[in-house]
């Protein structure tokens, strides 16, 4: 299970394969917990994860549990819709930029700027969401399924920047991508990216009062939740969607 859990992180698709586990394995546990919707036990797990490291002074492994404590943070915000995680999301992200600066960590740009433009959403600035996901996608210039993930977050942040029509379009072309090149990769990876993508896009069609068309992708969504158990955190997305339509 732990390995399913571990792949999921993928969300952010950045390949950290010179951490030494060894170092630390709370932080696979810590990612286990996190995507079984035990966030505050994987908040305790990546602290201290973040101490194994620097004692061993693996930068790579702080960034990834400083990415860890990020998406916890998004997880509370999603369920909650409170500002403070949204700003806690924020400061993950600028410590982990300043840490790969600091120690000049070069390979983690698309990671960091991802990071960023999702911090920028929660906060509900979009002109920075834009330009930090537009980073993103020119640094994963070949078409994967990876940059059809980054595509839908891109989507949806020109949607909420003024442009809904070219926004939309943006996310469903992410989708596209991502279904056609899934062949080979991670069922549950590929369904947290399109279920992600389809319940974004419900959220901001329910915020422009677009009842109908969102309905339709959050049963997409829905019909891909159902279907994998493990996709915890996406079914609680979904029933806090679901109850604020029945509002």
């Amino acid at each position: 299970m732990i390995k399913n859990y571990t792949i999921a992180v993928a969300m952010i698709f950045t390949n950290f394969a010179s951490i030494s586990l060894a170092a630390s394995p709370n932080l696979p546990l810590a990612d286990a917990l996190r995507e079984e919707g035990r966030t505050l036990e994987a908040l305790d797990l990546y602290n201290q994860a973040l101490v194994d490291f620097q004692q061993n002074h693996d930068y790579n492994g702080i960034l990834a549990a400083l990415s860890g404590r990020l998406i916890s943070w998004q997880h509370l915000f999603n369920h909650e819709e409170d500002r403070v995680y949204a700003i806690l999301a924020r400061k993950e992200a600028e410590a982990i930029l300043a840490i790969a600066q600091e120690h000049n960590i070069h390979d983690k740009d698309l990671l960091i700027h991802f990071l960023l433009g999702k911090s920028c959403i929660f906060l509900k600035d979009f002109k920075c969401a834009e330009m930090e996901f537009t980073q993103t996608v020119a640094l994963c210039p070949q078409d994967s399924a990876e940059k059809g993930d980054l595509l839908t977050h891109l989507g949806e942040a020109i949607y909420k920047n003024g442009r809904p029509e070219e926004g939309e379009r943006m996310i469903l072309e992410g989708v596209q991508q991502i279904q056609t090149h899934q062949e080979g990769r991670d069922p549950f990876t590929m369904n947290v990216w399109i279920s992600g993508a389809y319940i974004r896009l419900a959220k901001i069609l329910m915020s422009d009062q677009k009842m109908e068309q969102a309905n339709i992708y959050l049963s997409k969504a829905e019909e891909i939740i159902l279907k994998n158990p493990k996709l915890v955190i996406r079914k609680q997305q979904l029933d806090i969607l679901k109850k604020k339509i029945k509002q």
